[in-house]
Formats: C-alpha cells, sequence, structure tokens
C-alpha cells in the first residue's frame, strides 16, 4: 500500500464525494488513518476532501481531529442559512408532525438534549444510513433530522420515530398532542414494506393503523380512510380485511393499500415529507432544520460507515 495509491483513491472520492474503499486499503485500517490525518493537516485539495470523507466513513466524526470537525460544522452552519427544504424517500421512512414550529419544546418531549445546525442534503444523509442500519445494527440512535415550520407543521425524521417498532412513539404522539394541539407518527416502507400511522389530538390518540401489525390498530378509521374504503368497495377497516381469506376481496385490499398510504395520509392531515404531495408554492417556513440527539447520541459517531456525502 503505497501513500500514492491512497492519495490517487481519495481524489476520486473528492471529487464524487462518494466513499469506496477497496478491500486492499480496509485490511489496513490502523495504518491508513494516521495517513489520512495527515493528509487533511497538509493538503489543500480534492485528496484533502477525499480524506476527510473517508475519514467519516471510517470512523465517523470521532475520527476527525478538532479543527477539522469545527471546520465542518461551521460549513454546516454557513449552508444552514440559506437551505431549501425538500421531500426525500430514505426507503424505510419514520417520522413525526407537530403542530407549530417549537423546535426545543418537541426536543424536550423527546428527551433530546443536543442539536446543531444542519441543511436538508446533511438530514437526508442522516436519516437514510440510520434507516439502513446506520453504524452498527447492535447499537440504538436516537438522532433525529429535525426540519424548521413548514406550512405550520414541524417535521421529526428518524428511526426512533417508528410507531410499529418504538414502544416510545405512542406516549410521545399523546404527549405533543396535548400540548401543541396535534400531532402524528407514521412509518412508509417505499419498497411495499408496509404502512402505518399513529394520530393524535388533544392528548388523546384517536387512530392508530398498521398494514405489518394490523391487529395493534384501533380507533375508526378517518374521513380519507373512509373515503378510499367506499371507493374500493371495501365493507370494513383494512386492518380487519388484511387476514380475510374471502379471495374477491384481495385486489381491493391490494387497491387500497397502494392508495392510502402513510404520505397520502400525512399529506391530508399535516404535511408529506417522503414524496411532498400538496406542498403550496411557496412553501411556507420559519426557522431552520436541526440535527438532535440525546446526551448518549452526543457520543456516538453515527455518520461511521456513511458512504455518500453531501453537507
Amino acid at each position: 500500500m503505497q501513500p500514492s495509491d491512497l492519495e490517487t483513491l481519495l481524489k476520486q472520492v473528492g471529487k464524487t464525494r462518494e466513499v469506496s474503499i477497496p478491500p486492499e486499503f480496509r485490511a489496513h485500517i490502523e495504518a491508513i488513518i494516521p495517513q489520512l490525518r495527515a493528509l487533511c493537516r497538509h493538503r489543500h485539495s480534492t485528496a484533502r476532501r477525499g480524506a476527510l470523507l473517508a475519514l467519516l466513513h471510517l470512523g465517523g466524526e470521532a475520527a476527525l481531529e478538532q479543527a477539522d470537525l469545527a471546520a465542518l460544522l461551521r460549513l454546516v452552519r454557513i449552508k444552514a442559512t440559506r437551505d431549501a427544504p425538500y421531500a426525500f424517500d430514505a426507503c424505510f421512512n419514520s417520522w413525526l408532525a407537530v403542530r407549530g414550529g417549537d423546535q426545543r419544546g418537541i426536543m424536550r418531549a423527546l428527551g433530546l438534549t443536543d442539536a446543531v445546525p444542519a441543511a436538508y442534503p446533511l438530514g437526508e444523509i442522516l436519516v437514510s444510513h440510520l434507516s439502513h442500519g446506520g453504524p452498527s445494527r447492535q447499537e440504538t440512535f436516537d438522532h433525529v433530522f429535525m426540519s424548521p415550520e413548514l406550512n405550520g407543521w414541524t417535521v421529526i425524521r428518524g428511526p426512533s420515530c417508528d410507531p410499529d417498532e418504538s414502544p416510545r412513539v405512542a406516549a410521545w404522539v399523546e404527549r405533543l398532542s396535548d400540548e401543541y394541539g396535534q400531532a402524528q407518527a407514521y412509518f412508509y416502507g417505499s419498497q411495499a414494506d408496509g404502512d402505518a400511522w399513529l394520530v393524535g389530538e388533544q392528548g388523546r390518540i384517536i387512530r392508530r393503523y398498521s398494514s405489518n401489525q394490523p391487529k395493534t390498530s384501533f380507533g375508526s378509521p378517518l374521513p380519507i380512510e373512509q373515503h378510499w374504503l367506499k371507493y374500493h368497495g371495501l365493507p370494513a377497516p383494512a386492518e380487519q380485511l388484511l387476514d380475510d381469506k374471502n379471495e374477491s376481496l384481495i385486489d381491493s385490499v391490494l387497491d387500497y393499500m397502494s392508495d392510502c398510504s402513510a404520505p397520502v395520509m400525512a399529506a391530508e392531515l399535516s404535511i408529506d415529507p417522503v414524496w411532498g404531495r400538496n406542498w403550496p408554492r411557496p412553501l411556507q417556513i420559519r426557522g431552520n432544520a436541526l440535527i438532535a440527539r440525546t446526551a448518549a447520541g452526543v457520543q456516538q459517531s453515527v455518520l461511521r460507515g456513511c458512504c455518500d456525502f453531501a453537507i
């Protein structure tokens, strides 16, 4: 492994911002990291940028020297001031929607104690990385990407917001809807991995639906659900029909599940952060996006293993 070979690789990484470390380099990670840090200190080129990204990939934020981490945070803050929110699909999408724009109050309700400014490209990278397992499937990562107030709603995205998988979400929705009037939680798997929604008003959950865990569903179908049930000629709520052996209903149930997905529900009830359905132009924005985390999360290198980078 020659330094010139490493520098050639890093120049390519710096140009594309996609990190792919060949096996022959991975076998020498302990030797590579000091070389990467040296390149960061002494070069001002695409190789330096590539070295920074490779360090983030191999070791996460903890692998960066303090001067480089501080410079990265300054760049994020600068870009966050002229950020333009947009919808994005992270494949396994979990989010909360809360009425209003009280980011700090929402953080308190979710047990989040630290936040840093973030632009949407970095938020998308973080959410996509965590939704696919993040740095380790053996660790829990409570980092979330929190939008500014968008058309009167704040969106909080990250795997910890999944109403099917996180037992805390129901209590969060109850508390947030009690404090802010309305709060919802959603899951949407864009590769036919299911839908779920949890709708709270005035401190009470009025509707829960899950295609993956239909027996956990409760509450009367919401007006938009009733519309689609009637449109597809279904005689009962979808959760009661998912295990139905009546083959004549199968196609109608599948059509219903396609038409009445979590993003469609969110667009009707609050705001759809996945497809951007019904976003007005111009979008009404107040504040700036954040990446928020727990006290334990401050010590975690959440970008470790990430292969694509944008700020």
